[in-house]
């Protein structure tokens, strides 16, 4: 225990250090912009006078840099945020928790499923090697691993949405619905969100069942193998209780940086099929030149995948005693 409290201690302030960087760099890069990030707004005539001053004082613009910096870091450190969206007039961090829930759900959900499914068609791949499936399933997945993320998407709308009716053209919720029951909104939400759900597991599956395969096969040739087959194990029952635990190590690790990434990488998903999250949320903000929104996207999901993979290293130790807390 001694050993997991120094090594998670070491983690945090690891991790703690890359995400100071990260703030750093998101203060830094806007203001180097050519004209700055806030030229735009604050040069503008078109900006009524006022308003040109909430947004100086709002921003400290009135400022030096380092003090910009020291409020930018307070403000962020005690309140979580870091300044107004320009586009909504809100603060950064309500906009971002508002879009939060409906990527989060999104992308959690496709990607465990994928994984499963992944691990599942990976190990039976790996136990088949050479042999049908495997050739077929490579094939199928490498194919898929090719498309688009926006065509396939467009292509299963058109099918399931315009021409099956199977699924809504638009949205996560029927709008403009009161719901007599918290089921009825579920089941709404679940109407809309299959679709794009289906889109994502579609196109990550791949990636697991070639990462899982690989990692098999390459374990198969390891000397605790050699050992167990020498026992007398048969093929089978080293894939399931030697081999599966440490060929699944890869696995989190993409499981937790996909998690990570995807929550602000689903753009075109979302944008296809009209999802209020954060991924459409950065496209938005790209479009709109919503400088502390887009920035404030980067902070939180870079603050998640920094979590997510700590907790990953730590599970590493529990999964394969092979790994050592150093």
């Amino acid at each position: 225990m001694p050993g997991l409290t120094y090594f998670f201690i070491r983690k945090i302030l690891a991790r703690f250090t890359t995400f100071f960087v990260i703030l750093t760099l998101t203060f830094i890069i806007p203001r180097l912009l050519p004209g700055g990030a806030f030229a735009y707004l604050i040069a503008n005539p078109s900006v009524p006078p006022d308003l040109r001053q909430v947004y100086i004082k709002e921003f400290g613009l009135d400022k030096p840099i380092w003090e910009q910096y020291v409020i930018f870091l307070r403000q962020f450190f005690t309140t979580g945020n870091i300044g107004l969206s320009f586009s909504r007039l809100e603060p950064v961090s309500k906009v971002i928790m508002d879009a939060l829930p409906w990527t989060i759900s999104l992308v959690t959900t496709s990607l465990i499923v994928s994984a499963v499914v992944g691990i599942l068609t990976g190990m039976f791949a790996a136990y088949r090697r050479g042999g049908g499936f495997d050739t077929a399933s490579m094939g199928i997945f490498m194919f898929i691993r090719s498309m688009p993320g926006f065509w396939l998407g467009m292509v299963l709308l058109i099918i399931f949405g315009y021409y099956l009716g199977w699924a809504p053209l638009f949205g996560a919720y029927t709008y403009g619905v009161v719901y007599s029951s918290p089921i009825l909104k579920f089941l709404d939400i679940l109407k809309h969100m299959w679709l794009p759900m289906l889109t994502l597991i579609i196109l990550t599956i791949p990636g697991y069942h070639v990462l899982m395969r690989n990692s098999i096969i390459g374990l198969m040739g390891e000397d605790f193998v050699t050992v167990a087959r020498a026992k007398g194990f048969s093929d089978r029952d080293l894939l399931i209780k030697h081999v599966f635990r440490p060929a699944s190590l890869p696995i989190l690790t993409s499981l937790a940086i996909d998690i990570g990434f995807s929550v602000s990488g689903v753009m075109l998903i979302e944008n296809v099929f009209s999802i209020p999250g954060v991924g459409r949320l950065a496209y938005q903000a790209v479009y709109q030149q919503d400088y502390p929104l887009l920035l404030g996207i980067v902070i939180y999901t870079s603050a998640l995948t920094l979590i997510l993979v700590t907790i990953v290293e730590v599970m590493y130790s529990l999964i394969d005693p092979r790994v050592k807390l150093e």
